[in-house]
């Protein structure tokens, strides 16, 4: 070992070889350690290898290696004096603090709750109760489409609630003014949602804004001055019944256009004042209610797009010719069911226009539409749009100023008999085109038949109240 390096090399039973690890008398011994002692020169040459030295020792003779190394010690033990006694109370505080908060959150909340008004109460259990019906009124006076429609169902309720300016205060539940009212409705949402998070939401009372919401309701009905400072006289009570949050009535008075909708509104304002029953002026040329049905019933009796339309046919081939569509989508739109081909139309729902404004490939965009009422499948209102559909008859008409604004002031029957859209229609066409005055045209269907109208929009008397 004097010339090279010496190694120590240990050999477990289960890796040496079977011939070094038998005692020489043939036995194996019991509990020995076999120690090997390899002498590696440099100097030798690679004939000689290497000398293995085996000993067999006896027990009192095997003595394990003694190393002098500093004892382990484990980094992220604390010194001894530093660990503070561990309890209960010391580990498990956090835990029981936010055991504490969840076990009394339900509480809490209800407490808020509780803390209303009777009357408050009242108007939320309402509000919850007919939230369909007010989902379906913010979407219809919002002109909400499809998707956004869907979003405002999925909300929870009193996010909706929040969203639409009934619970609280922020939002207003018309959004006039505003272009895309869909994304509007999504922002309301998130910062409604944040709203119901933070402690003190359930103290949030409905109708809170109502001075708002009258504002609202007056331009969403497009009501003259007269009828705004008539609704201005009235109290908080009174103006919760005109506007039909607790009057089982529908925020739109009417179709969106002078005529119906400040003539209900002159008598609902009337109703509030005298305590009266209030229900929605009759008739609306939808024909009576069904008996036994609501007041919500009755207010929303409209017709339906199953319910067909006179000279559907004729309507289809104007919607084409108007549009320009290829023949491909003249064929396909012919074939539809009344039902679907209404609503693709837009004569039927909120979704659509009857004409088609900005729109370069029109019988693609009109075979999406197709697509989309499919999928829905679903009923809706005729003639829901009728203030759209009104201003698609003056554009395309091209009619001067005197008889657009005689034309907009019509009741909803004369406007839908001046287009050609009922049965006594005697003829009109919505594409005027055999006059050489179109304006004049639509002047002399309005003498012929809106004239008997105008009675309605005389003053009530108390007792004509429906």
């Amino acid at each position: 070992m004097d010339s090279g390096c010496a190694r120590l090399l240990v050999y477990a039973p289960q890796t040496a070889e079977p011939s070094k690890l038998i005692h020489p008398n043939g036995s194996i011994p019991k509990s020995k350690a076999f120690l090997s002692l390899g002498l590696e020169r440099n100097s030798l040459s690679s004939k000689e290898g290497s000398q293995h030295a085996e000993e067999t020792l006896s027990d009192s003779q095997v003595q394990a290696p003694r190393f002098d190394l500093p004892a382990l010690k484990d980094e992220a033990a604390e010194p001894e004096e530093s660990i503070a006694p561990i309890g209960p109370i010391a580990v498990n505080e956090p835990l029981k603090e936010a055991q504490q908060e969840v076990a009394v959150l339900p509480t809490a909340l209800e407490e808020e709750e509780s803390q209303l008004s009777p009357e408050a109460q009242d108007e939320l259990k309402l509000l919850l109760r007919e939230l369909r019906n007010v989902r379906e009124d913010f979407a219809t006076v919002n002109c909400l489409d499809l998707n956004s429609r869907n979003h405002l169902q999925s909300l929870p309720s009193r996010v909706a609630l929040r969203s639409m300016g009934l619970l609280g205060c922020g939002n207003s539940f018309y959004m006039e003014g505003i272009r895309k009212p869909g994304a509007a409705l999504a922002a309301r949402a998130r910062g409604a949602a944040l709203e119901e998070r933070k402690p003190g939401a359930k103290k949030a009372e409905p109708f809170q804004d109502w001075v708002k919401l009258l504002e609202s309701f007056a331009a969403a009905n497009k009501l003259s001055e007269v009828s705004r400072e008539a609704l201005e006289g009235l109290d908080r009570p009174q103006a919760l019944r005109v506007m039909g949050f607790t009057s089982a009535l529908r925020f739109l008075a009417g179709p969106v256009y002078r005529g119906e909708a400040e003539l209900e509104v002159r008598t609902r304002i009337w109703a509030a004042k005298a305590e009266a029953a209030m229900e929605a002026v009759l008739p609306r040329g939808d024909g009576e209610p069904p008996r036994g049905g609501s007041k919500r019933d009755r207010s929303r009796s409209r017709r339906r797009a199953s319910d067909s339309l006179p000279g559907l046919a004729h309507h289809v081939d104007t919607f084409i010719e108007l549009n320009d569509l290829d023949e491909r989508t003249s064929a396909i739109l012919r074939k539809l069911e009344a039902k679907t081909v209404l609503q693709v139309m837009g004569l039927a729902g909120v979704e659509n226009s009857f004409l088609l404004r900005g729109v370069r490939e029109k019988s693609k965009a009109v075979l999406n539409r197709l697509r989309k009422v499919q999928e829905t499948g679903q009923d809706a209102e005729l003639f829901a749009q009728l203030s759209k559909l009104m201003e698609d008859f003056v554009v395309t008409n091209h009619l001067d100023a005197a008889s657009a604004e005689m034309f907009r002031g019509l009741p909803r029957d004369a406007a839908l008999e001046v287009m050609g859209f009922t049965a006594g229609a005697d003829g009109n066409a919505f594409l005027i085109k055999e006059a050489s005055d179109a304006s004049e045209e639509v002047r002399r269907r309005i003498d012929t038949r809106a004239t008997p109208e105008k009675s309605m929009f005389l003053p009530l008397a108390p007792g004509c109240a429906v």
